[in-house]
C-alpha cells in the first residue's frame, strides 16, 4: 500500500482503535461500496466523526445499509463481532429487523428522524434471544441531497430497566407482607409480590408445610395454578437450592414473553427448625445465566423468611393467648360499643355458673346487679371514649341467684373492649371482717384514750375544785378577818387560773385553740428566748443554738410557739436530770416524714429541733407520748400534758412534730411549721388611753341565762350601762331599733346567728360599732383564724376585761387601721 493511499485510509479511518484499524485493513474493494477513496463526503465525514466518538454509534451506507460501528458498539453485538463490518443491516440484526423497518423505512424515503427510549430489544448477541433495552436515535445521512445512510447514537439501559424491576419487586413484597401475620398470609404475600413480575419469573409457586405434615401450595398467577400438582423435587432444594431443568415437551406459563423458561430454581425459605416454606420459579428464558436472577431469588426468600418467622411468633402468642384464655383462672371478655358481651372466657363458668353460650349475645344487664347497672354503663361509655378502667368494681349474678364481685381492668382496641375481671368476693368479705376487727380495736383504743383522758382531767379539776369550793366555804360560813379573807380569794383566783390553763392545754391538744397567727422569723423568736429557756435549764446544762436557715419566717401563734418550746426544754431537761448538753437546731426542709402512719407530705417548713442527750425513749412510750396525761415521769413531776400542747400547736398550725430516739442515745423532738415568703410588717401598736373610770353603753349577747346576768352585772360594776340580748337576732333587733350602744360584747357560740356572722353583719352595717368576741371553746375560731375581732378568752378576769374594753375603746377614739386578732 503507498504512502497516499495509507494517508487517504488514515483520513477516512482516523484513530487507533479497534474498529478504525479493522476498517482501513478490510477489502472494501470486494464490496459494493467500492475504494474508500472513491467515498462520498456523506459518508466518511460521519464515519470519522463516528470512529473518534465515546459513545455508543453504528451507521449504514447505500441501499442495503452496510454496518459500520465503533468500540463503544463492540458489546452490543456481543458474537456477531467482527463479522458485522459491510454487512447489511438487515442481516445483522435480523432478530429484530422487524421490529425498526419502520423506522428505517422513516428515515431513508421521508428523511425523518426517530427517537425511542429503552426499547425492548431481544438480541441474539449471546447466542440466544437475550432481553435488552436500548435508548437510540436513527437520523438520515446525505449525500447532496440524496438521503443514502442513515446514523445510530445509542446507549443501552438493559442494567438500569432491569435493576429497577427487580427492586420494584422487593418494595412490593414488603407491601405484599405488612400485616401477614399467619403462614397462610405470607405464603399470600409472597405469590402477591412475584404476580408483578413475572418478566424474570414466568411463573412462582410457594409451598409450605401443614401442621400434620402436608402441603400447602400458592400460585402467583391463574396459569400458573396447574402446576401445583405437577411433582417438584423440594426435598432436594432444601439445603441450598436447585437449578432445575424443565421438560421440554411440558406446557409452563410464558409470563411476559412468548417462549417458555427451560428452567426454575427451588429454593427453601430458612426458618428456626430447617426450611420455613419452598419457592419453586420458573427463570427469564431470555436472561441466561443472569446471576442477578439468583440474587432477586435469594433476598425474596430472606425477606419472606422474616415475615414467617413474624407468623410463627404471633402463631405461638395466639396459641399461648388461647391457652391463657382457655384456662385462665379469672374472668375475660370482649364487650362491644353496645354492652354486649361478643366473648367469654371458660372462667365464667366455674365462677359464676352460667354457661358461655348463654352469655354471649347478652347485654350486660342481663347479669350486673340493677343498682350498679348505672355506674357499670358510665364505665363502659368512658371506655368508649379513650378512657383505660383499672379497678372498676360490680356484682354479677351468678347461675344460683347469688352475686360475685368483680373487680374489671380494660383496654379498648378497634371498637371492642377487653376486659380481665378477677373475682374478689372473698376479699372484699374478709376486708369488712378486717374492717369491723380494726373499727372494734379502734373504739376500745377511743374508749381508754377517753378513759384515760377523763381520769386525768377528772383528778385534776377534783383538785382544783377541791381547792375552789373549800374556799368559798369557809368565805360563806365564818366571820373572817380581812388577811384571811383575802388569801382565800386569791386561792379560788389562783385554781381558776390553773383551771383555764389546763382546759387551754387540752383544747390546744384537740386542736380546738383559737390561735392567733402572725408572721415572726423562728431564729430571732429563739435568741430573744435564750435567757429564759437557759434559766428553766439551769445552771448545769449548756444551751447551743445554730440555725441553718436563713429567712426562716413562719405564721404561726407566736406565744402558743413559746410555750411548745419552753414545754420541750424542760422535757428534755428532765430526760437529762438537769445537766449536761442540749441542742436546738433551725432548719429548712421540704418534707416532713412519714409519722404515726400518716404519709410524707411535701412543702415549704421550717424546722426546730429540740436534742438531748438523756436516757432517750423505750419504743412501747413512743407511740403514747403526745397522749394527753401520759407521762413516764415520777408522781408530782408533769401533768402529762406538755407534749399533747405541742402536738395540738403543731397539727393546728399546718404542721406536725416528729420523734426520734432509741434508749440510751438521747431524743430529738422536730417540729415542722409552715414556712412563708411573705415579709414581715411592723404592726403599730396603740396604747389603750388612761381613763380614770369605765363609761358607755355595753350590749351583752349571751344565751348562757347565769353568764349572761353574770357579764352584765360584772360591766354595771365597772361602770358600763348594759343591756342583755339573749341571742343574735335579739341583738340586731335592739340596734334595727335605734338603741344607742359603744361596743358589743358576744358570745361566739350561740344557736341560729353565731357570734362571728354577728360581728360581721355589725362591721357592714354599723362600721363605727366595736364588737368584741368572747368564748370558753369554739370550732368556728378553731377553724377560721383571720376573723379579725378582738376575743376573750372564757373564764377571764376582771382585770382582762377591764383591759379589752379600754383597747377598744381606745381604737374607737384613734381610727386606724384594725390589726388582724385570731381566735
Amino acid at each position: 500500500m503507498s504512502i497516499d493511499r495509507d494517508a487517504v485510509l488514515t483520513r477516512i479511518f482516523p484513530g487507533d482503535s479497534e474498529m478504525a484499524r479493522r476498517m482501513r485493513e478490510a477489502d472494501w474493494s470486494a464490496t459494493p461500496l467500492g475504494a474508500p477513496e472513491t467515498w462520498p463526503s456523506g459518508l466518511a465525514a460521519p464515519l470519522a466523526m463516528m470512529l473518534t466518538s465515546r459513545f455508543e454509534m453504528w451507521l449504514g451506507w447505500g441501499r442495503d445499509l452496510h454496518f459500520f460501528y465503533n468500540d463503544a458498539y463492540i458489546p452490543t453485538l456481543g458474537i456477531k463481532h467482527p463479522h458485522a463490518l459491510g454487512t447489511p443491516f438487515r442481516e445483522v440484526w435480523r432478530e429484530v429487523y422487524a421490529d425498526v423497518e419502520a423506522q428505517v423505512h422513516s428515515v431513508m424515503v421521508e428523511g425523518l428522524p426517530t427517537w425511542n427510549k429503552a426499547l425492548l430489544l431481544l438480541l441474539e448477541r449471546s447466542g440466544y434471544p437475550e432481553e435488552t433495552y436500548h435508548t437510540f436515535s436513527y437520523s438520515p445521512l446525505r449525500d447532496g441531497d440524496a438521503i443514502r445512510g442513515l446514523m445510530c447514537i445509542v446507549t443501552e439501559e438493559t442494567e438500569r430497566v432491569i435493576s429497577e424491576r427487580r427492586l420494584d419487586t422487593v418494595r412490593r413484597l414488603g407491601e405484599c407482607l405488612i400485616g401477614a401475620v399467619s403462614q397462610e398470609a405470607v405464603l399470600q404475600g409472597i405469590c402477591d409480590a412475584l404476580a408483578t413480575n413475572t418478566e424474570d419469573f414466568p411463573f412462582a409457586l410457594a409451598y409450605v408445610r401443614d401442621p400434620l405434615g402436608g402441603l400447602v401450595g400458592c400460585a402467583a398467577t391463574d396459569e400458573a395454578r396447574d402446576l401445583l400438582r405437577r411433582p417438584w423435587p423440594l426435598e432436594e432444594g432444601a439445603d441450598g437450592g436447585l437449578d432445575y431443568p424443565l421438560d421440554d415437551g411440558a406446557a409452563y406459563p410464558t409470563g411476559a414473553w412468548a417462549i417458555p423458561p427451560s428452567r426454575a430454581l427451588i429454593l427453601p425459605i430458612p426458618g428456626p427448625h430447617g426450611p420455613a416454606a419452598t419457592l419453586v420459579l420458573g427463570l427469564n428464558p431470555h436472561r441466561r445465566g443472569d446471576d442477578g436472577l439468583h440474587d432477586l431469588a435469594n433476598l425474596v426468600a430472606d425477606r419472606a423468611a422474616g415475615a414467617f418467622a413474624q407468623a410463627h411468633s404471633v402463631e405461638a402468642e395466639r396459641r399461648r393467648s388461647d391457652r391463657i384464655w382457655t384456662n385462665a383462672r379469672d374472668l375475660m371478655v370482649v364487650v362491644d360499643g353496645d354492652g354486649i358481651f361478643r366473648s367469654v372466657s371458660p372462667a365464667w363458668t366455674r365462677i359464676l355458673g352460667h354457661a358461655v353460650e348463654e352469655v354471649v349475645g347478652m347485654p350486660m344487664s342481663a347479669f350486673v346487679m340493677p343498682d350498679e347497672l348505672d355506674a357499670t354503663y358510665v364505665a363502659h361509655g368512658s371506655i368508649m371514649d379513650g378512657a383505660q378502667v383499672t379497678g372498676f368494681e360490680n356484682r354479677y349474678r351468678t347461675k344460683d341467684g347469688d352475686w360475685r364481685w368483680i373487680s374489671w381492668n380494660t383496654a379498648f382496641e378497634d371498637g371492642l373492649i377487653y376486659g380481665y375481671g378477677r373475682d374478689v368476693t372473698d376479699e372484699k368479705q374478709q376486708s369488712r371482717q378486717l374492717k369491723q376487727a380494726e373499727e372494734a380495736l379502734r373504739h376500745a383504743q377511743k374508749m381508754e384514750a377517753i378513759g384515760q383522758l377523763t381520769g386525768g382531767v377528772a383528778h385534776d379539776f377534783n383538785n382544783l375544785l377541791t381547792v375552789i369550793r373549800s374556799s368559798a366555804d369557809l368565805l360563806r360560813s365564818r366571820d373572817l378577818p380581812p388577811d384571811r379573807r383575802r388569801r382565800y380569794v386569791d386561792a379560788i383566783s389562783d385554781t381558776a387560773d390553773r383551771a383555764a390553763r389546763l382546759t387551754s392545754q387540752l383544747l390546744s391538744f384537740s386542736r380546738r385553740q383559737a390561735l392567733k397567727p402572725e408572721r415572726f422569723n423562728v431564729a430571732a423568736k429563739v435568741a430573744a428566748l435564750g435567757d429564759m429557756l437557759r434559766s428553766v435549764l439551769g445552771a448545769r446544762m449548756r444551751l447551743e443554738v445554730v440555725v441553718d436557715c436563713e429567712d426562716c419566717v413562719v405564721e404561726a401563734d407566736a406565744n402558743q410557739f413559746e410555750t411548745a418550746l419552753i414545754n420541750l426544754t424542760v422535757n428534755a431537761r428532765d430526760a437529762m436530770d438537769s445537766e449536761g448538753r442540749l441542742a436546738l437546731r433551725i432548719d429548712a426542709s421540704e418534707t416532713i416524714p412519714a409519722i404515726r402512719g400518716h404519709a410524707a407530705s411535701q412543702g415549704d417548713f421550717v424546722t426546730v429541733s429540740v436534742i438531748d442527750e438523756g436516757a432517750g425513749i423505750a419504743e412501747e412510750a413512743l407511740v403514747k407520748i403526745f397522749e394527753p396525761f401520759f407521762t413516764t415521769k415520777e408522781v408530782g413531776r408533769g401533768t402529762g400534758l406538755g407534749l399533747s400542747q405541742v402536738y395540738g400547736f403543731a397539727k393546728q398550725s399546718g404542721g406536725d412534730v416528729a420523734v426520734d430516739s432509741q434508749p440510751g442515745q438521747g431524743a430529738t423532738f422536730t417540729l415542722f411549721l409552715p414556712r412563708t415568703r411573705e415579709v414581715i410588717v411592723p404592726v403599730r401598736r396603740v396604747p389603750p388611753p388612761s381613763r380614770a373610770r369605765h363609761e358607755g353603753r355595753v350590749l351583752v349577747v349571751e344565751d348562757n341565762a347565769a353568764i349572761g346576768e353574770f357579764a352584765t352585772q360584772l360591766l354595771r360594776d365597772l361602770g358600763y350601762q348594759t343591756e342583755w340580748a339573749a341571742n343574735a337576732a335579739e341583738a340586731l333587733e335592739r340596734l334595727e331599733a335605734g338603741g344607742h350602744f359603744d361596743v358589743v360584747f358576744s358570745d361566739v357560740v350561740m344557736p341560729g346567728l353565731g357570734g362571728v356572722e354577728l360581728a360581721r353583719f355589725v362591721e357592714q352595717r354599723w362600721p363605727d360599732l366595736p364588737v368584741i368576741l368572747t368564748s370558753g371553746y369554739s370550732h368556728v375560731l378553731a377553724t377560721d383564724a383571720r376573723h379579725g375581732f378582738p376575743l376573750l378568752h372564757k373564764p377571764y378576769s376582771v382585770e382582762e376585761l377591764s383591759h379589752i374594753l379600754r383597747q377598744v375603746a381606745g381604737r374607737a377614739a384613734r381610727p386606724a387601721p384594725r390589726i388582724g386578732t385570731t381566735g
